[in-house]
């Protein structure tokens, strides 16, 4: 590579990402060729031979991973150098697989510039002295023992007719003791084994082939060339020993830097689920607390302060749930619990749940939807309706007091398939072009400001996207430019039926004219949350008694007697699943409703069933909410005497 200028050649479909790797090679004094598809990687490849192949795992033809195997099976391109980069493959195996297909290296996106250029670098130089390498295998006659890495010839019987120095220092002996002897003996006192060795360092003189074998310590490339006589008969051979230590260094260390990614990627979502279960018990506490106060004020007298805490502790609950749902993503943990939904309704609803939010802001709200029409699809009307809200909490973020926010629903067709097309549209802020890129990516936001006035974490457009992906759609994000508002179009598939039959009404599970006295047995060791729990409950007119541990709470339950037990599952000593199975287990046991109250996110669920729970409620719950489920659960009429 001495001979010209070392020329670069950079691979990647993404256009953003393509300029930043070349801006920061080009800095460095490389000579850049650029290509965006597989075929012109070849292409390029073949036409200006480069020293090294940039090349991004993701292409819109032939992946990274089969262009660097076609490369490498090409006698002409085979020695070009391939550094794969990938923001998408980037699990362990996803890198095992691109080295093991003749990648030199492989680092993952966004790359750190010097980390990026010190491998280039340290590629270019084994690259450099493989091709020495090859070079003096040809010409050893006159550069021999001049070459750094080991070589000997073989004859006939694959004894060491030559060695050079670099070879009798690898070996750790002199010329007498390497002349004349078996070449796979050799190999096998310095590998310090008895086991089979690679072709390569045998006594098979027809081998041609590249192994990689320990020795000493360290690790060698041998390469294996046949010697053919007049007569096309093989006479002798040449084994050429190169040290790849470094290289192997390497990619062990890749492979360790994967797995320690991986380990902290799962102590992320086991810290995000932890931080949820103790940011929801101060929620539900606070939440609690007051909807006492606003009980217990006269009709009016709610303070404008109240609505304030009432408003954001709910803003807050919404924000640790969005970001428990991107780990529950990232982790494919996340199910659609699918089922006929109209969508027209679901809009409605979460129209109506956020208009007094957009009205309070100045913002005035335009909805259009068809007339009579019903829009059914197969779905989860709840991760629907987070979907349309998103939209609408992003539209209402990024536009200024005064503005306008408009959603609505029509029907396209694309081929056979009818399709419900959802517009939300703003007059914000805007987005520039390099953000209507990225938009959709995890916490991304539209301004980065000192001040962060807008607020939220940047993952609701995540969920969306995420979410709408689920049900078989797409997102698509638009803007004429920064100051001309924004347009977020959702494409769902429509049902094949043309109507479906709406659902039939929830049955309540009990109907009476008043409301009914429940005994309720709280298991619950958060000392707020329990206090003001138990205070609505008897404000309700509910037999309350509690405990804060679940040993406790299994000892008061065959005093009590309990119509339902509100059950934390995170309890010290006996979790909630263990105070279940108990319950269900004892006398009266089979009675009793319980219900799972948690502060953990809905991976419980399927344990809490299992346990023995009617029913799974993720802190903070409603007050109202619950409060009508306890009006729903069977239990005795005002005025009957409890024992």
């Amino acid at each position: 590579m001495s001979h010209r200028e070392t020329i670069l050649l950079n691979i990647n479909d993404n256009e953003a990402n393509r300029y930043v790797v070349t801006r920061m090679l080009r800095a460095a004094g490389f000579q850049v060729r650029e290509g965006g598809t597989g075929a012109e990687a070849l292409r390029l490849a073949a036409e200006v031979l480069p020293d090294l192949i940039i090349l991004d795992v993701k292409l819109p033809d032939l992946n990274g991973i089969e262009v660097c195997r076609r490369l490498k099976a090409e006698p002409r391109t085979a020695g070009i150098a391939v550094l794969h980069l990938s923001a998408n493959y980037i699990r362990p195996e996803n890198k095992v697989e691109g080295l093991e297909s003749g990648a030199d290296g492989y680092l993952a996106q966004p790359v750190d510039a010097s980390e990026l250029l010190a491998t280039v670098r340290s590629l270019l130089r084994m690259r450099q002295a493989e091709e020495e390498a090859r070079a003096a295998a040809v010409q050893w006659k006159s550069t021999f023992d001049a070459l750094g890495d080991g070589v000997c010839l073989l004859d006939g019987d694959g004894r060491v007719m030559r060695a050079n120095q670099a070879l009798l220092a690898l070996l750790g002996l002199s010329g007498e003791q390497v002349l004349r002897r078996p070449f796979e003996a050799l190999m096998r006192a310095a590998a310090g084994t008895e086991a089979e060795l690679p072709p390569s360092c045998g006594a098979v003189l027809s081998c041609r082939e590249e192994t990689e074998v320990s020795l000493g310590g360290r690790w060698y490339r041998v390469a294996a060339n046949p010697v053919e006589g007049a007569a096309g008969t093989v006479v002798g051979a040449v084994r050429i020993l190169t040290d790849i230590t470094s290289r192997r260094e390497l990619e062990d260390a890749l492979r360790q830097r994967a797995a320690d990614l991986a380990e902290a990627d799962r102590r992320k979502d086991e810290f995000l689920a932890m931080l949820a279960h103790e940011l929801r018990n101060p929620l539900a506490a606070i939440v609690n607390a007051l909807h006492l106060e606003a009980a217990t004020q006269p009709d009016g007298a709610e303070s404008k302060s109240m609505r304030v805490m009432m408003r954001q502790s709910q803003h807050l609950a919404r924000m640790v749930d969005d970001l428990l749902d991107v780990s529950r993503f990232n982790r494919g943990h996340i199910e659609l619990r699918r089922g006929p939904v109209d969508l027209r309704q679901v809009v409605q609803h979460s129209v109506e749940a956020r208009r007094r939010a957009l009205e309070e802001k100045g913002l005035r709200l335009e909805v259009a939807l068809p007339a009579t029409e019903s829009l059914w699809l197969d779905g989860d009307a709840t991760r629907l309706e987070q979907v349309v809200s998103n939209l609408l909490d992003n539209a209402r973020k990024y536009t200024e007091s005064g503005g306008r926010v408009f959603v609505g629903v029509t029907v396209e067709g694309r081929g056979q398939e009818r399709q419900a097309v959802l517009r939300v549209r703003d007059s914000g802020i805007g987005m520039s072009p390099e953000l209507q890129a990225r938009v959709f990516d995890l916490f991304v936001q539209a301004q980065q400001q000192l001040a962060r006035s807008s607020g939220g974490l940047g993952i609701g457009l995540t969920l969306v996207r995420r979410l709408v992906e689920l049900h078989g759609g797409e997102v698509r994000a638009h803007s004429e430019g920064e100051g001309q508002g924004s347009e977020l179009v959702v494409r769902l598939p429509l049902d094949a039926a043309q109507a479906m039959p709406a659902p039939a009404p929830e049955k309540r599970l009990v109907s009476h004219e008043e409301p009914s006295v429940r005994r309720v047995l709280l298991v619950e060791d958060n000392e707020d949350t329990r206090e003001v729990l138990r205070e609505l409950l008897e404000m309700w007119g509910h037999q309350v008694e509690v405990a804060e541990d679940g040993f406790k709470g299994v000892q008061l339950f065959p005093v009590l007697r309990p119509h339902v037990a509100l059950v934390d599952l995170g309890l010290p000593g006996m979790d909630g699943f263990q105070v279940a199975r108990t319950i269900r287990e004892s006398e009266g046991g089979r009675d009793v409703f319980l219900v799972a109250l948690t502060g953990y996110s809905g991976e419980h669920r399927t344990q809490a069933v299992e346990a023995g729970f009617n029913l799974h409620l993720v802190k903070p719950v409603k007050p109202d909410d619950l409060e009508r489920l306890l009006e729903q659960i069977p239990g005795s009429p005002v005025g009957t005497q409890l024992p």
